[in-house]
């Protein structure tokens, strides 16, 4: 095989297998937020938008010191650990899992016992709520439970072993709905019950993701490629995370100290339970975006060190990124009405309005916002993104205050799309230093363009005299005609070629029923695309 054809099987191979570890996380994504979203739908209503408002703050203090905590870690275990699985080093592999485990686990479980002690300071306040003190110091224990959860997550997609974080999140997400709901229906434990099977989604979460670990571990080859220690490889791992760790420890601070105290004090309980229960339905696009951020850092870690490659791969991951990501949000925009009553009922149609603006951010992925921190922290310059992190929040915190006192929720979600745009344009500025061009604008262009055209035909689905009881078919026949206008539309415009079609029917072939659905498209694509050929 030539050297150019090598190149380019290496190339799409490499994508091809990022696609398909991104469905498989897709697939985890789905089940697992449906179970959420279920259970979410049933708490929701029967604690009420009052009720909903105390679990979700009741939540706060915990979470806010587990993020305080979090140290970075879990980028740095999921690049290490890919690293020396590339090297096929098994017990370099190993010897980054414990470090990470440790770095983790000490300072998080100090986190729950300060919880625990000084819950009524912390419930005064991180919300301006002292009577909800005995629901923090009951979740306190959350504090060590999120930290390493989410480090075992970290650590499954840097193993390239997605599965174990998709049965991992998908045990989280059953045993929390399912003891949740029956602590509410049951024993009629109201808020405590939900707070309680929080914490039991959590234990059963990590314990089936410790014997997965252990499995996954036991299979790697003994092949040594560096001797290392535990204390080394930590201090390697932290000097790498520092900076992510500042990164996040600002916003951290912004997000669970600074916005939970803005909105606590200028909402209402049941204003803070609808916008919570909004901000639920953000898995209607993170479903999409989550699976395929993740597979991003292992993706580029690969070529990091050929600018030739990784500027192709790049453009290319922004190319299909953004051809799946903008028509999601766009189509949950145009139907935010349908969307509440359907997950919510009637009772939660008052926050509606603002489910467009908080999916909004969402857009900015066809302009390199899910692509270009994965370049930098393959690339290792993750100063980088800490100083994108203090510009948006050097914007956020004036902007955010004012308006939030002055406009309420909608100054809040305003404030935040305003310095995501701020962020994005420093790091699009600086990714230059690295790769000449990561996103192709003109091609975004198109993308914007195709899903705008798609949105006002399923618009006409509103004319349609459909009772809101049944809001789901009319989500559903406004999901087909903007399918049947998008994938056309995007022919035309050249967002998409019938090479990118038999690509991605192709990446998602071994996928049982979802290759049924995937081919259809496909077939309808290539149909399309043979008809315009012919015109032209």
């Amino acid at each position: 095989m030539p050297n150019s054809d090598s190149y380019e099987y290496s190339t799409l191979k490499n994508i091809e297998s990022a696609a398909r570890s991104s469905f498989i996380l897709f697939l985890g994504e789905f089940t697992y937020n449906l179970i959420l979203a279920l259970g979410s739908i049933i708490i929701a209503r029967i604690l009420t938008s009052e009720g909903y408002g105390v679990f979700s703050l009741a939540l706060v203090p915990p979470l806010t010191i587990a993020s305080l905590l979090s140290l970075g870690i879990d980028t740095a275990a999921s690049r290490y650990s890919q690293m020396f699985l590339t090297k096929n080093s098994g017990e370099g592999v190993k010897v980054v899992v414990e470090a990470s485990l440790i770095v983790k686990t000490v300072p998080s479980l100090l986190g729950s016992v300060l919880c625990f002690v000084f819950a009524n300071p912390l419930a005064q306040l991180l919300i301006n709520r002292p009577d909800i003190a005995p629901y923090v110091r009951i979740t306190a224990i959350i504090v060590l439970l999120q930290n390493v959860y989410s480090l075992m997550l970290s650590i499954f997609v840097g193993l390239e072993k997605v599965v174990g974080a998709t049965f991992t999140k998908i045990s989280y997400s059953s045993v929390k709905t399912v003891t949740s709901i029956s602590m509410l229906l049951l024993l009629q434990l109201g808020v405590l019950g939900a707070l309680l099977g929080n914490i039991a989604g959590y234990v059963l979460a990590l314990i089936v993701a410790f014997l997965l670990l252990i499995q996954i571990l036991m299979r790697l080859g003994k092949n040594e490629t560096d001797k290392i220690s535990v204390g080394a490889i930590a201090k390697e791992m932290l000097k790498y995370s520092l900076p992510l760790y500042v990164a996040s420890l600002i916003p951290a601070i912004v997000s669970s100290v600074y916005q939970n105290a803005l909105l606590a004090y200028n909402l209402s309980n049941k204003e803070i339970g609808g916008y919570r229960a909004v901000a639920n339905l953000s898995v209607l696009v993170s479903v999409v975006t989550t699976p395929i951020s993740a597979t991003l850092l292992p993706l580029f870690t690969k070529f990091y060190n050929n600018s030739n490659k990784l500027d192709e791969i790049a453009r290319m991951a922004n190319k299909y990124i953004a051809f799946v990501t903008i028509p999601v949000t766009v189509m949950a925009m145009i139907f935010s009405k349908e969307i509440i009553y359907l997950f919510y009922g009637a009772n939660y149609l008052f926050i509606y309005p603002f489910l467009p603006l908080l999916l909004a951010t969402n857009l900015l992925a066809g302009l390199g916002s899910l692509t270009i921190p994965a370049i930098l922290n393959a690339i290792g310059d993750t100063k980088a993104n800490m100083h994108s992190t203090i510009i948006s929040i050097a914007i956020f915190i004036p902007i955010s205050y004012v308006l939030t006192v002055r406009a309420k929720l909608w100054g809040f979600l305003i404030s935040s799309l305003i310095s995501s745009i701020i962020g994005l344009m420093y790091l699009t500025n600086y990714v230059k230093r690295y790769i000449a061009k990561p996103v192709d604008y003109i091609h975004s262009s198109k993308t914007y363009l195709a899903s705008i055209l798609s949105a006002v035909f399923a618009l006409l689905v509103f004319l349609i005299p459909i009772p809101r009881y049944v809001s789901i078919v009319r989500i559903l026949l406004g999901l087909l005609i903007f399918l049947a206008v998008y994938i056309p539309t995007s022919l035309v415009l050249k967002v998409l070629s019938e090479e990118d079609v038999n690509f991605i029917v192709k990446a998602f072939e071994k996928f049982p029923i979802v290759n049924i659905i995937v081919a259809l498209l496909g077939g309808y694509a290539k149909a399309i695309a043979k008809l315009v050929l012919r015109k032209r």
